[in-house]
């Protein structure tokens, strides 16, 4: 399974998202939503929470840019991209270091790295 290097930040992408880079954050929210119902390890609820509600934030924002084409929105979906994406990075190496408390951790995993493809 392939990873993004520690350090190298995705580019910023299309705003509003296209499609299939959509796409790719609706899997990753729900392989996230899916992990963070299916636990109570503290761990996991800590390290998948707020990666949930940020990928979530990203969905909500490309909508209200749709609806808007606002300028200020177009920049907060690219810093709330950009601030989710290392946030993803961070969880990205922290399950691989805590494999065993994730029983989803190949989906989260390849789901980050489906997104990430989109930045390269």
């Amino acid at each position: 399974m392939s990873t993004t290097p520690p350090g190298n930040q995705p580019a910023s992408p299309t705003i509003p998202l296209p499609d299939d880079l959509r796409a790719a954050y609706e899997a990753l929210y729900n392989s996230l939503e899916a992990q963070y119902q299916a636990t109570a390890d503290a761990t996991v609820l800590e390290a998948v929470g707020p990666a949930r509600d940020n990928v979530s934030n990203i969905l909500t924002k490309d909508d209200m840019y749709k609806f808007n084409a606002d300028s200020a929105l177009f920049q907060a979906l690219q810093t709330q991209i950009g601030d989710t994406n290392s946030d993803l990075q961070s969880l990205q190496k922290q399950i691989q270091s805590t494999a065993s408390h994730f029983s989803m951790a190949g989906d989260i995993l390849s789901a980050i790295t489906k997104v990430f493809t989109y930045f390269s």
